[in-house]
């Protein structure tokens, strides 16, 4: 069994597993109380949101979680629900897929499909109320119990909303959540990693929520399903001390979805989404048929490095490769087959640039998606369309990794096809000199100090960092090859993926040692983007603290720097000079990811500044924030094997 809390500010996550059973149970406190029951079988899940409160509400569950099973097939969670407000209304509850739940949320207008019937019913010990609903489909349920306790009331209201009223011991409610959707099948615990793994409980325990036979999943409650780039980066990262049973349920899982022409699927419909969307198409057979996304265009240079480093690179993987590449997709091919389409698609995404050198010719965002890589809020790129990450490091790395698969039996010794492979990540080693940006010293001086000012923050600290001319890597490129001028940490990919000069890797130290706003370095954790040295205030404004990618801390980037580096030091190549930079910068980092030690496993955190100090903020906790973060999430677990 796996039982686990975790909190974020007002937050409070319960987590709960035990054979066939498994959720997520969040409560939410202050003038908006929530709450919501994610389950991840078939990505489903229950939300409730109330009415704001005059005052502070506290809202939690009191006791913990137990397990439900029901001879009807129904399973879930049940659990004792308190408050501190003398009543509560339900405002809005959904019974859905996590995706629906997330997309209609609090305020978005409710399909009339996505109703649930609610019915009064009565116990020995008060009132209860039941809200059920069959899926689309008609395939399956979900439910929601709530009887009342220790003299709390529950009625339903006008408009068939459900309040509750506290009794003499506050407010008291029995709350039981249930789903009969087919459930995943848990890897026990003390089969994910091995004995070199870090000692971190809460690690352990989040990776262990998230890891099933069938897939990883991506993060809990809001991204309870697959998701390619976010299990390729995870397992690159972890794959020091994963069981190799692990890193093949990831692999496998990857490439059991592969597109006709080897694209990485990004994400996966399944369940009553896969449902919806079938319907809509008109189909009207085979609506639980998983439906797959192939927008992103990081995952696809992301699948052939980790094949390589695992399948050719480790002791176990070189045991297992032959067996693991026998196996079959649902389709019918090998995984040989289907990872060798990846590479073939690789290399043909590659070859314009390297015949060309043209700046359009980069890997850029599809025609019509404005989102493609992980920075996949709309404005998480500024608008740009060629990222700096794919096209910098992960294009020159999937290059060399399929190069090496190529020559390797594996994919059957083909010697030719290894040689054009190394050709073009050669050709592609120019592309990094399109997204350098440039500042004069006094320029750059005068953007940092205007910045820090706008913010209420010192600039001093900043400006003591500066010397001499200022240069970085733009985020991206747009449509006509122009530079997106904000700093960035995708440095992270160029760390851990490629082997960058000397110089290259004194800059990027300068970055994750320049404090805020002349660099990425803040008390509370390195920040993900910098839009202080752009021009534009229209630009800038796209990345504030507020924003999913904005001047946020992403823990899973720390992680990967810190991979990163440790990687770069392993160098025999390296002059004293640069070492010393990578050491200095390696320290630095090491000392936020330690005050923020707390956070590890969140998706992502924000900051404030009081008093000109700064505050770690979880992600969501205020109205401003423009999306929330999720308390576990899988590449949030990799400090298990990333270690000072």
């Amino acid at each position: 069994m796996l039982v686990f809390d975790l909190r974020e500010g007002d937050i409070h996550n319960h987590f709960f597993r035990r054979g066939s059973v498994a959720a997520h149970v969040l409560t939410r406190s202050g003038a908006s109380p929530r709450l919501i029951v994610a389950f991840p079988a078939g990505n489903m899940g229950i939300a409730a949101w109330f009415d704001n409160a005059a005052a502070r509400a506290e809202l939690s569950v009191e006791g913990g979680l137990s397990g439900v099973e029901q001879a009807d097939g129904m399973r879930g969670v049940s659990a004792l629900l308190t408050s501190t407000a003398p009543a509560l209304r339900v405002r809005r509850l959904l019974l859905g897929s996590v995706r629906t739940i997330r997309d209609v949320g609090r305020d978005g207008e409710v399909p009339a499909w996505l109703h649930s019937a609610v019915e009064v019913g009565d116990t020995p010990r008060g009132a209860s109320i039941a809200a059920r609903r069959t899926t689309r489909d008609g395939e399956h349920h979900l439910e929601l119990r709530v009887e009342a306790l220790d003299g709390t009331t529950a009625t339903l209201g006008a408009g068939g909303h459900i309040e509750l009223t506290a009794g003499p011991k506050g407010l008291r409610v029995r709350v039981t959540a249930l789903s009969d959707e087919p459930p995943l099948t848990p890897v026990p615990v003390g089969e994910i990693v091995t004995e070199r793994a870090g000692d971190d409980a809460r690690q352990r325990q989040a990776l262990a929520f998230l890891t099933y036979r069938e897939k990883l999943l991506a993060g809990s409650w809001r991204f309870l399903t697959y998701f390619g780039r976010d299990t390729l980066l995870a397992v690159r990262m972890l794959l020091p001390v994963l069981e190799p049973a692990v890193v093949e349920a990831g692999l496998g899982s990857v490439l059991d979805r592969l597109s006709p022409t080897g694209e990485v699927a990004h994400e996966e419909a399944i369940g009553e989404l896969a449902a919806l969307l079938h319907l809509e198409a008109g189909r009207t057979e085979g609506l639980r048929e998983p439906v797959y996304d192939y927008k992103m265009i990081d995952d696809d240079f992301l699948l052939a490095p980790l094949a390589a480093e695992y399948l050719l690179g480790t002791a176990a993987g070189r045991e297992r490769a032959a067996a693991f590449l026998a196996r079959r997709t649902p389709g019918g091919e090998t995984y040989a087959e289907a990872l060798a389409r990846n590479v073939a698609l690789v290399l043909r995404l590659a070859t314009p640039f390297a015949e060309t050198r043209d700046v359009k010719a980069l890997i850029a965002l599809k025609e019509g998606e404005r989102v493609g890589e992980w920075r996949d809020s709309e404005e998480g790129l500024g608008y740009g369309r060629i990222p700096f990450n794919v096209n910098v490091a992960l294009v020159p790395a999937a290059l060399h990794a399929s190069a090496r698969l190529l020559a390797s039996p594996l994919l059957g010794a083909d010697a030719e096809g290894a040689g054009r492979a190394e050709r073009l990540a050669r050709a592609w080693k120019s592309a990094g000199a399109f997204f350098r940006v440039e500042l004069p010293e006094d320029e750059a001086r005068r953007r940092v100090s205007a910045y820090a000012e706008s913010l209420g923050l010192d600039p001093a600290p900043a400006l003591s960092s500066l010397s001499g001319t200022l240069s970085f890597p733009a985020i991206a490129l747009d449509g006509e090859g122009e530079p997106i001028p904000v700093m960035h940490s995708d440095d992270s990919f160029v760390l851990l993926f490629t082997d960058p000069p000397p110089e290259a890797l004194e800059e990027i130290a300068g970055r994750l040692l320049r404090p805020f706003p002349a660099g990425l370095r803040t008390p509370v954790g390195v920040l993900v983007a910098n839009p202080a040295l752009a021009p534009d205030p229209a630009l800038r404004g796209l990345f504030t603290a507020a924003h999913y990618h904005g001047t946020v801390t992403w823990s899973w980037q720390q992680a990967m720097l810190a991979a990163g580096l440790s990687r770069q030091l392993a160098r025999a190549d390296l002059p004293p000079r640069a070492r010393e930079a990578l050491e200095r910068a390696k320290g630095a980092l090491w000392e936020v990811i330690h005050a923020t030690r707390e956070a590890r496993t969140w998706e992502l955190w924000s900051f404030a500044l009081e008093d000109g100090r700064y505050k770690l903020v979880p992600f969501g906790a205020e109205r401003a924030h423009h999306d929330e973060s999720n308390a576990v999430q899988l590449w949030s677990t990799v400090y298990l094997a990333v270690h000072p």
